[in-house]
């Protein structure tokens, strides 16, 4: 996570991966004696990996245990050694604080504990610390080394909520809860507060969803010390708008194996069906009059062009922002009307991740200046910056802030915040409050306006073992390939499945498949993957030997600037983004990160992880297939007596469907109503005929019926689906 410093690490540890285990160790030798030694001297405070605490006993506690006598046992291997009869300074297990401690020999310390009743529940990291007569300090450390359980009268207490949601009917919806407490624990969730029957597990899912299911849902949860009751969350049923985030193309149109640029490979061949080879929306932003604003057409959002914080004229790192002082730059561009509008926000992670472009190269590790260097951002429309190498920054350190919290902590322990590094193509968790040296943490911000639902899921469970996302138009594999592939192998995979009924899945790029991150949940918290529950997740065990969940590959190549800038494929952590740092396995960067791998090799030759964090090399991860969805249209008509006669299957996820007219060819134009309309109803894949003598024109003039989505206002969604079209001039037919 802290993007802008480089760790070392020195001393290994058992870590379980998929397909993979093995113990890796280190000592210390030769010029590392004599530098620890001599930052001994000078009273500087050791780094926790060179100086391990390697068993705690006991090492769990429940809640409202006093008087626990915790012995800690020093590492013996590692110098320097804990200094003799000098008794600790501190001894902490999280936040508490040990007392009448003891050294009775060199390598063993013993404190005594009282863990509060109220003690958050859950790992603590350790430590010991002595002083040393020169100055300074001397740390031992153990990473998660001691867990607080529930007290034996701990009440219940809702520690996740049911969410609200907006399903359309036919949908499906899954509430759930999570709740710490004493066991046995008892579940019944209510619907405007009365018991629904049966409903008594800590979820409760509808599946169909009817008009008659809307409503407010809570959960109620007892135990025999007490009871606590879940935030309602309310279940709106109704036709959605229509592709209302719409997934950006990547742009990236070149092809790669496990190493090079190659030509577009042909069906049967190695490495067919990558990102490069399916066009999705393709890019098209429009910069404003004045030049503050670009809009986002596929997308609807407008966007600062110049992220130019302080106002000076140039954009460089004295326009990096705290989270501090972004939270009021919003209000500071509304004060200004900024580029006519007073209604700024700060970025969700979906909308910034929207602007990534794939085209860019990753220039870690690279110090030749940024002359040529190309960006993951369309710097035709955006203003862009590389890191300041004159100041000590990395050429990459050019991360923006998104609005978008991680529910759990990274580094162990710290808050963290989402955001996207434009500079070499990666999403990450960011340290919230402090960075590196102590200083608030800055990036750069690029606020927003319109389009508030985009990046909000319409997910439908389509009973086949497929879910649709009605707001993406993309439909995905409930389940995934269940073992880890390479690159090469999940391209393969995917181009070869047929399932479902349907043959064309492929690998969904690096954009799509970050789509359907649930950025509410984290194994750390809801104990589930960054899923929403109308999907499965394998579980694996990490590399710190964790429950957790995989990585998934993309189809994109996060290409880089070596002599194998194909090297790496594009992957989003659907678990913990687990690293090695500080002589420990963590969770560096958050489950919602998009990070990159190796196509092919072996995960052995990378112990402890690449790059400055450490980041987990697996090479071998999961599947999750996509295809895009259209709507099951049939539509036919006929024209006689100048009478107009449509059937068609209605359209799932719209809030109405109308006919419109147009003369002489005269499409429908966004925002514009025509005067014939007529509001269908229907459920969603049940036919609707409809026929009017009201003003059909004359064959020969070429008049032409849509049935398209639209709002309730009559006019067509800016980013609606047209359904299909009847051409009265020739022959009848589906033409959408």
């Amino acid at each position: 996570m802290f993007d802008q410093t480089e760790r070392t690490w020195i001393t290994g540890s058992m870590i379980s991966i998929p397909k993979k285990s093995r113990l890796r160790s280190i000592r210390f030798r030769g010029a590392f004696l004599g530098l620890i030694l001599l930052l001994a001297l000078h009273g500087t405070a050791f780094p926790q990996d060179s100086n391990q605490i390697t068993a705690v006993n006991p090492d769990t506690a429940a809640q409202g245990t006093t008087d626990l006598l915790v012995t800690f046992t020093l590492d013996t291997d590692a110098p320097p050694a804990p200094p003799a009869g000098i008794p600790p300074t501190s001894v902490t297990i999280g936040t508490l604080s040990g007392s009448s401690v003891t050294h009775p020999s060199q390598y063993t310390v013993i404190a005594v504990f009282t863990i509060p009743a109220d003690e958050p529940i859950g790992v603590k990291d350790v430590t010991v610390t002595f002083p040393i007569p020169q100055g300074g300090s001397l740390i031992f450390s153990k990473p998660s080394g001691f867990t607080v359980t529930p007290g034996g009268n701990m009440p219940p207490d809702v520690t996740l909520h049911p969410q609200s949601r907006t399903v359309p009917p036919g949908g499906s919806v899954i509430f759930s809860i999570i709740a710490a407490g004493t066991f046995p624990m008892e579940y019944q969730w209510q619907k405007n507060q009365l018991d629904i029957e049966a409903a008594i597990d800590s979820t409760y899912t509808i599946d169909p969803v009817n008009e008659s299911d809307e409503g407010n849902y809570r959960c109620v949860v007892t135990n025999d010390y007490g009871s606590d009751t879940s935030d309602e969350a309310v279940l709106t049923v109704e036709y959605g708008p229509v592709s209302n985030y719409p997934i950006v193309d990547t742009g990236q149109d070149i092809c790669y194996n496990a190493s090079t640029e190659i030509g577009s490979p042909g069906p049967g061949e190695p490495f067919n069906g990558q990102d490069a080879q399916y066009e999705g929306n393709q890019p098209d932003y429009t910069i404003s009059g004045d030049g503050l604003t670009v809009l986002d057409n596929v997308t609807g959002l407008t966007w600062q062009r110049n992220p130019d914080t302080n106002d000076d004229g140039i954009l460089d790192s004295d326009d990096k922002m705290s989270w501090t002082e972004i939270q009021s730059y919003p209000a500071i561009l509304n004060s200004r009307n900024f580029g006519g509008y007073d209604d700024w926000r700060l970025p969700g992670i979906e909308e910034l991740y929207s602007l990534i472009d794939f085209s860019g190269i990753d220039p870690s590790g690279y110090t030749g200046g940024t002359s040529g260097l190309v960006p993951f951002i369309d710097t035709d429309y955006f203003d862009f910056v590389y890191g300041d190498e004159n100041i000590g920054e990395r050429i990459i350190d050019a991360q923006y802030w998104s609005s978008t919290e991680y529910v759990g902590t990274t580094m162990n322990g710290e808050n963290t915040v989402f955001g996207v590094n434009f500079a070499d193509g990666r999403i990450k968790g960011y340290p919230r409050d402090t960075g590196p040296g102590g200083t608030p943490f800055t990036e750069f911000i690029r606020c927003v306006r319109g389009g508030e639902d985009y990046g909000i899921n319409s997910f439908i469970d389509n009973d086949d073992d497929t879910v649709t996302d009605q707001a993406t138009g993309l439909m995905w594999m409930r389940e995934d390939s269940g073992e880890g592939l390479t690159w090469e192998e999940a391209l393969a995979y995917a181009e070869n499945l047929e399932f479902a009924g349907y043959d064309d899945w492929r690998l969904p790029n690096a954009k799509e498949l970050q789509s359907i991150v649930d950025y509410t949940r984290a194994p750390s918290i809801t104990g589930t993957a960054a899923l929403d529950p109308a999907f499965a997740a394998t579980s694996i065990i990490n590399e710190a030997g964790q429950l957790d969940y995989p990585f998934y590959w993309s189809g994109t190549t996060h290409v880089n600037w070596s002599d194998t800038p194909g090297a790496f494929g594009a992957y989003v952590a659907f678990g913990n983004a687990m690293g090695y740092m500080n002589g420990a396995w963590m969770d560096v960067h958050g489950a919602g990160a998009q990070r990159s791998d190796p196509k092919e090799g072996d995960p052995d030759d990378w112990p402890y992880g690449h790059g400055p964090q450490g980041d987990a090399i697996r090479i071998y991860n999961f599947v999750r297939c996509v295809r895009d969805w259209e709507p099951d249209v049939e539509l036919s008509g006929d024209i006689s007596d100048q009478t107009l006669e449509l059937t068609w299957n209605t359209f799932p996820g719209a809030s109405a469907n109308w006919v419109y007219g147009a003369e002489n060819d005269a499409f429908f134009t966004p925002g514009l109503t025509f005067g014939y309309a007529y509001r269908l109803a229907a459920l969603p894949g049940t036919a609707t005929t409809w026929s009017t003598t009201n003003g059909i024109g004359d064959p020969e003039n070429n008049w032409t019926y849509l049935v398209i989505a639209v709002d309730d206002s009559e006019q067509e969604l800016s980013r609606s689906k047209r359904i299909g079209e009847l051409d009265f001039s020739g022959d009848v037919g589906f033409t959408g």
